[in-house]
């Protein structure tokens, strides 16, 4: 039997999860919405992108979930809600793959907004359910690591530069609020390259544009100190996603076949790879784990680090601007 899956949220990324759930052989079976008034249009966001869905959409979650009894939930809703809508599909006994970031509440509740986020990683771990977030850039590190070598760039890097462009449409916002929407991928990009590092916030350096936030600080790998460029950007042209080390550059583009279906085109200066989409690998991660089969991209312990480095950095920030 297939693992039937429900949806919070399927205006913005929510779609894309049902959209590679259904790719991963699980049933989408339903998708919640926020008021009865948006559940005709949110649906046809939904089938835009999956045109099979003949589930139900509820804007009641208990309702939901005991008519629909779903195996697995993805929680796209807003940051401020993630927590409470987490805790409840734990609290029913269906696994959780939540929308980066695991949580956020503001500037004025970043305690509660760990406190929260924790609340939701020892839930899952007390009931025994797979708890994952969706930090999916963190499928790039093996090809990363693999090119590196290829490049005879061996040993720690002394200079990393991370970028991160979205369009961010319907959506006016900038600093503190681009950052915390934005800076949990590339975050998590050197929580899975350096397992073991660990960022000096309070040696950060912020730049700050209309439309981008850069942070320069280093990173402390052992005895060693990596130069770390991190920036996110709102941009309406083309998106500039990219890592580079000590010169060398790999830029993530996507691409489609001639299947329809999404993939990454990773590009260096003299090459390129196409590999699979990267969400595709973080929802399989999922859907393996829950099977028995895997384990996920991003578990309760390294989202609740990329938290702790997340509210770290917007407090130096905060901080700095005084």
């Amino acid at each position: 039997m297939p693992l039937r899956v429900a949806i919070i949220g399927v205006r913005g990324v929510g779609k894309f999860h049902a959209q590679w759930y259904a790719r991963e052989g699980c049933e989408v079976v339903a998708f919640l919405s926020s008021r009865p008034d948006t559940l005709a249009p949110n649906e046809a966001t939904l089938k835009s992108v999956l045109p099979e869905f003949c589930g139900l959409g509820y804007a009641d979650l208990q309702e939901m979930l005991e008519a629909e009894q779903p195996d697995a939930v993805s929680v796209c809703s807003p940051h401020a809600l993630h927590a409470d809508h987490c805790l409840e599909v734990l609290a029913y006994g269906a696994h959780v793959l939540c929308e980066k970031p695991l949580v956020w509440l503001g500037t004025d509740r970043l305690e509660e907004t760990l406190t929260q986020s924790g609340a939701v990683v020892k839930a899952a771990s007390q009931k025994g359910m797979v708890f994952a977030l969706n930090t999916q850039y963190m499928a790039a590190v093996p090809h990363l690591s693999e090119f590196w070598d290829a490049q005879g760039l061996q040993g720690l890097p002394s200079h990393l530069s991370l970028t991160m462009e979205a369009k961010v449409r319907d959506r006016d916002i900038s600093g503190v609020d681009l950052w915390v929407d934005l800076a949990p991928h590339p975050l998590s990009v050197l929580s899975a390259l350096f397992p073991d590092g660990m960022p000096l916030w309070e040696e950060a350096a912020f730049d700050e544009g209309a439309d981008s936030l850069t942070a320069h600080f280093p990173f402390q790998v052992g005895a060693h100190r990596i130069s770390v460029t991190l920036r996110v950007r709102r941009h309406a042209g083309v998106l500039e996603r990219s890592v580079e080390r000590d010169g060398f550059k790999v830029w993530f583009e996507p691409w489609v076949g001639d299947d329809g279906i999404y993939r990454i085109r990773m590009k260096w200066k003299g090459g390129e790879r196409v590999v699979e989409d990267f969400m595709q690998v973080s929802v399989r991660r999922f859907v393996q784990t829950i099977l028995g089969n895997a384990t996920p991209l991003c578990d309760g312990a390294r989202a609740m680090r990329q938290m702790e480095w997340l509210v770290a950095s917007v407090q130096q920030y905060l901080a700095k601007r005084r």
